[in-house]
């Protein structure tokens, strides 16, 4: 009779700590997706400079600096913030911004690339396996990166960590950098459920996202990044379905990519999917759906220029070598190529620095491409050729124009940078541009703050429809006016912000409530990743089915027992 008491309290006790389980198991699983990971608060502590010290051998680091267009990868030892990891890949990276550092005769100042575990597999930094130091190149403000992934990240997109490092080689300074986390499969572990999926970083044929055909090999230009092995078979439907008609939310996250080109037309970013180059986007694909992810953002606020790149004060062969270098890029890197290399009185010249012009200020919302045509960009073409859809990119921009960049919230974030890196600035000895030509930058008559505040003015004029802006596309320089598909709206002005389709108020984001009436405001939470997924879901199947079994087992191990002692 003793015996069975304790028998049934072993069953008691299974059933509670199958109850406590279940209870905890999303916790669990979220905290399984993100342990170890501290690095986006420790590496990029955007609350301070953090300091960047990389040693190597001096014959090493001069066959860098001799030959810094092959990308040599070099053994180093790299300390951040007085923490120190041996054995480090170390090279140059970039490709037209490299090669245009390579023509400057009193400039060393290359990006860099820095690679924990190039050597030693599975060398991290809390959890942080490889990173680039990005020089800055055509910014003066030092300040475009970094706001435009600040939008990206209170939109809800999966965004690269990213923060100022004060960088020195041997000891000798060598300026102030923007360090920003490499998209790959640390990243992705981080940021999505499984992280496993397929990865592209689209950059030549196919990258327009054209259809060409079921044949993947046809598509050299889309670059698989993760799964070698992978069929792919999920790009291609995702490419049917944009291009030839389908079901966008069985292969798109709709919602998120709507965000996504809400900020990059809000920010003007034109060195990207849509401009010329069609390039400075990632890829990723989970359980058969498409995320849109941000990279390479030196160019956004209008540092592109209008008119599909080609850059004011720049002469035409120069402008033919930019176009010639993305034929030609190495397609293994991951860097902006509309920059025309060029010297200016032994200084790189400011090819950024028309950027309050009238095309980047009233850059069109309703066809957001420079230098080609919504048809050829098929993936934004699908999205704004749908009522529903179009709609709530309109809501995005509304939002990003009254929120992110109204002048107060511009102000304020550009002045807290400011105090934290004029003090680098002020000492950096390989800065492209003078003390004085930052300060006028980000205080001066044209700051970003001033490019803010008159592209809202542009974007709710064009929302209301008191503005109607001809996009700068190939029918503005001759050609056709581009289909926006089948539906009657398409290509017209956006309706009045003030009133939808029953009369019902269009609101701004942060007052837009989803399905589930949850507020998905400018507040860094909309569609973050990681929350309710299939992946998780076959997890938590899987776990709840071991538990159960295990429970059944005991009762039934109770049960004979209980007969066993009857007949004793």
């Amino acid at each position: 009779m003793l015996k069975t008491r304790y028998v049934v309290a072993s069953i008691g006790l299974l059933i509670a700590i199958f109850i406590a389980v279940m209870s905890f198991l999303p916790n669990l699983t979220i905290e399984k997706a993100t342990k170890g990971n501290t690095y986006t608060g420790s590496v990029f502590d955007q609350s301070k400079v953090t300091t960047v010290d990389i040693t190597l051998a001096d014959d090493d680091l001069d066959s860098i600096l001799d030959n810094p267009s092959e990308k040599e990868v070099v053994a180093s030892d790299v300390t951040i913030n007085g923490e120190k990891v041996e054995n480090v890949g170390f090279r140059t990276k970039g490709n037209l911004s490299l090669n245009s550092v390579v023509q400057m005769e009193d400039s060393e100042r290359y990006s860099w690339n820095i690679d924990f575990n190039y050597y030693q597999s599975d060398q991290n930094l809390h959890g942080l396996k490889e990173f680039d130091l990005n020089n800055n190149y055509s910014d003066p403000t030092y300040m475009r990166e970094y706001l435009s992934y600040e939008l990206m990240e209170k939109m809800g997109i999966a965004t690269p960590g990213h923060s100022y490092m004060y960088v020195t080689i041997n000891g000798k300074e060598w300026g102030l950098y923007l360090g920003v986390e490499s998209i790959n499969e640390t990243f992705l572990n981080n940021n999505f459920p499984s992280g496993n999926g397929d990865l592209y970083y689209p950059d030549g044929t196919g990258s327009d996202l054209k259809w060409i055909g079921e044949d993947i090999d046809d598509y050299t230009g889309l670059n698989l990044k993760t799964n070698e092995s992978s069929d792919q078979s999920a790009m291609i439907k995702m490419l049917d379905a944009i291009n030839n008609g389908g079901d966008l939310e069985e292969v798109l996250d709709v919602d998120e990519t709507l965000r996504y080109f809400a900020a990059n037309t809000a920010l003007v970013n034109l060195d990207h999917y849509q401009g010329t180059l069609k390039h400075n986007y990632y890829l990723y694909e989970e359980n058969g759906v498409f995320s849109m992810l941000p990279w390479d953002y030196n160019m956004s606020f209008g540092g592109f220029s209008g008119g599909g790149g080609r850059q004011e004060g720049a002469s035409d062969k120069e402008n033919e070598v930019a176009a010639e270098s993305n034929d030609t890029a190495n397609k293994d890197d991951t860097e902006p190529l509309g920059e025309a290399p060029n010297k200016n009185g032994g200084r790189m010249m400011d090819m950024s620095s028309n950027f309050m012009n009238e095309s980047n200020i009233n850059f069109s919302i309703t066809e957001p491409v420079s230098g080609t045509t919504l048809e050829d960009r098929p993936l934004l073409n699908a999205l704004l050729s749908n009522d529903g859809y179009r709609e709530k990119y309109y809501d995005y921009l509304d939002g990003i124009a009254t929120d992110f960049f109204s002048e107060e919230n511009m102000t304020a974030m550009t002045t807290d940078i400011s105090t934290l890196i004029t003090p680098y600035v002020k000492k950096d000895p390989t800065k492209f541009y003078t003390i004085e030509e930052y300060t006028e930058a980000t205080s001066g008559e044209e700051t970003l703050v001033d490019f803010a505040a008159q592209r809202a003015e542009s974007i709710l004029a064009q929302l209301s429809g008191d503005l109607v802006v001809e996009a700068e596309t190939e029918s503005s320089m001759g050609g056709r006016a581009p289909n926006r598909g089948d539906n009657a709206n398409a290509g017209q002005p956006p309706p009045n912000m003030g009133g939808g389709e029953n009369g019902a108020a269009l609101q701004s984001p942060n007052m837009v409530n989803d399905e589930n009436g949850a507020t998905p405001g400018m507040n860094g939470n909309m569609g973050q990743q990681g929350t309710d997924n299939s992946s998780s879901s076959k997890n938590t199947i899987i776990l709840s089915s071991v538990l159960l079994l295990l429970l059944f087992g005991a009762m039934v191990f109770a049960h004979f027992f209980k007969r066993r002692g009857k007949k004793g």
